[in-house]
């Protein structure tokens, strides 16, 4: 059954990255969808509106986040556009998307391939081919008309009993749907009660976002999410990036050419406040989970550094002071002064290396994201892998998305002689607004499901024998669901016989944590890095009526094969190795990959 289900994707996957190849490289005549430019006034969107600053999309009748067009980065085009049109970002991305794309350098064509989260259920979803058409476009102009200024149109304040009868569906809504609702000692409805006594006769959207949020990330849950449908109105930016290595925090520019200060990498105070005190204020701002995520995202989120003064009391300032060190403790430091930046800085995917064979022999298979169009890549570099010593595999920063590169991956590195392993287990609220097949996109079932196979179907009944949860609530949800790994029977399928190291870090996500899961303990597999981030979701969102208030959740709980949940806890490595400050860098010496290529070479 899991296995069958991939094999779609993988045409699908196939054909999108012949497309891209002919189009970049002009080897062979493009296909038809790609064979004509896309004209400024057109739009592969049917409808368009804005939570925030983040753009929500009509395609094909569903409604999504969209992530990537045509192999463009909508945060990039985004970026883009705050840059050189600040005051027109909105209007641009709807009305002018392929002449926005021209003018960075790139060229969408006149049907395109989408990546894209659907809001109704967090699914990522690749859509291929979608036209641009002049009457999506003019749908979007005239619903721009319609609302002159979108910001205005959206209610920064809402009555006393709207905002009540907001927190009883916030409760409703969570006590249907949530799977973590009782994972914490967290009572919700104190928290709620103590909300309510904070309103007055009107009550500010942005600050019941806020309220709501703080109270959904003690929870546990990696995925939560709430989100205020106004903008916060900050527009105070970090000009550079920070990220965590052995023993301290580095500040590098965002186009990681080099270090805020190149003698002194290491960033110990922002505004004259410690950068660990900046870390600990920022831990209820991000979920209560494993502390390498908390301090992985708390550090992320310091980019937004004037909404993060106004949440600690801090006053304004155009500029940020910046106390930098040749080490976390050095006794010397300098200071610095730079001015805030209005647009946000990207981390982007990295490292940024490709797949290929190291010297010594060594495959390297990079897997930056989890998406049904890595399903062909993967296939292609095993293909050019099968003579090499060893393989690294690097899902490193790599944040989630679907479950089929796991499968993929897994049917090369099942012996002959081995038989089918169960990589998670997981059970979701019974919500009726969950339908019987509510796991079947994380290729999940019931033990008792008549396509899995018979060697499939011992592998779980083994299993279920010594299973014990650390967390269980069977009431209010489904029975218990299995995903389990093995040979796919793809064409060109093999069984790599070689060692495997996998490279890990705080950054991976979700997805990724479930890949780490999956192949840990695995016979020749090693983990080396960092521990993973911790989550696993299924996550649902639904919308405040009188707010506009969105919030996210988990609707599953999800086990690793060991009974611990992914979420709080992550994936730990087998080899424990923390980047140096360089890595972060162009060009930098990454010894985390120098010390897999090590371990294979010994092996």
């Amino acid at each position: 059954m899991i296995q069958r289900a991939v094999f779609p994707v993988q045409v699908a996957g196939i054909r999108s990255v012949l497309v891209v190849l002919a189009v970049l490289l002009l080897l062979r005549p493009a296909p038809a969808h790609a064979g004509q430019d896309a004209e400024g006034r057109t739009s592969p969107f049917e409808a368009l509106r804005w939570n925030g600053d983040v753009p929500e999309v009509q395609v094909r009748g569903d409604w999504y986040r969209p992530l990537v067009i045509h192999d463009v980065g909508v945060e990039d085009i985004l970026a883009f556009l705050e840059r050189t049109q600040p005051s027109r970002v909105r209007k641009r991305f709807g009305e002018d998307l392929p002449e926005t794309v021209r003018n960075m350098g790139r060229v969408i064509p006149a049907r395109v391939d989408l990546t894209l989260v659907r809001l109704a259920d967090g699914e990522r979803v690749e859509l291929a081919a979608v036209a641009c058409t002049k009457a999506n476009r003019r749908a979007i102009w005239s619903s721009n008309q319609d609302a002159p200024d979108e910001d205005r149109a959206i209610a920064s304040r809402i009555p006393r009993a709207r905002a009540i009868a907001d927190l009883l569906e916030f409760r409703r809504r969570l006590d249907d749907q949530f799977a973590y609702r009782h994972l914490k000692d967290l009572s919700l409805d104190a928290e709620l009660q103590r909300v309510a006594d904070s309103f007055g006769a009107t009550v500010e959207v942005g600050e019941l976002s806020d309220a709501l949020h703080l109270v959904l990330m003690r929870s546990g849950d990696g995925h939560a999410m709430v989100r205020s449908p106004v903008g916060s109105g900050e527009s105070g930016h970090l000009p550079f990036l920070l990220a965590e290595v052995g023993g301290g925090v580095v500040a590098f520019l965002p186009d990681r050419s080099g270090f805020l200060d190149g003698a002194r990498p290491f960033v110990l105070a922002l505004d004259d406040m410690p950068i660990e005190e900046f870390i600990d204020a920022g831990r209820p701002w991000v979920v209560d989970g494993s502390e390498q995520l908390v301090r992985h995202r708390v550090l992320r989120g310091l980019r937004e550094l004037e909404s993060v003064r106004k949440r600690l009391g801090l006053p304004p300032d155009a500029s940020v002071k910046c106390t930098l060190g040749e080490r976390p403790d050095d006794p010397d430091p300098i200071e610095m002064e730079l001015p805030m930046d209005r647009r946000r800085p990207t981390y982007g995917t990295w490292p940024r290396r490709d797949s290929g064979i190291l010297d010594s022999n060594l495959g390297y298979l990079r897997i930056p994201e989890m998406s049904d169009r890595m399903v062909p890549h993967i296939r292609s570099s095993m293909a050019d892998f099968r003579g090499t010593a060893g393989l690294v595999v690097d899902v490193r920063g790599n944040g989630g998305g679907t479950r089929s590169p796991l499968l993929t991956l897994a049917g090369y590195l099942v012996g002959p002689d081995e038989s089918p392993w169960v990589a998670n287990v997981a059970r979701y609220r019974a919500s009726d607004r969950f339908p019987a097949d509510h796991l079947e996109a994380r290729f999940m079932a019931r033990a008792d499901d008549p396509d899995w196979s018979d060697a499939e179907r011992e592998a779980i009944a083994r299993f279920a024998v010594e299973f014990d949860p650390e967390w269980d609530r069977s009431e209010g949800f489904s029975d218990w669901h299995y995903m389990v790994l093995g040979p796919t029977g793809a064409p060109g399928e093999y069984f790599y016989d070689r060692p495997v190291v996998v490279l890990s870090d705080a950054g991976c996500f979700s997805a990724t944590d479930i890949f780490l899961g999956g192949l840990r303990g695995r016979p020749r597999v090693t983990l080396l890095g960092e521990p993973s981030g911790g989550g696993s979701a299924r996550s649902q969102g639904f919308r405040l009526a009188n707010s506009g208030i969105e919030v996210r959740c988990a609707s599953m709980a999800s086990f690793r094969p060991d009974g611990r949940l992914y979420d709080g806890r992550g994936v730990e490595v087998d080899v424990v190795i923390r980047p140096e400050p360089d890595h972060f860098l162009e060009g930098g010496r990454d010894v985390v990959l120098d010390g897999a290529v090590e371990i294979l070479r010994s092996e």
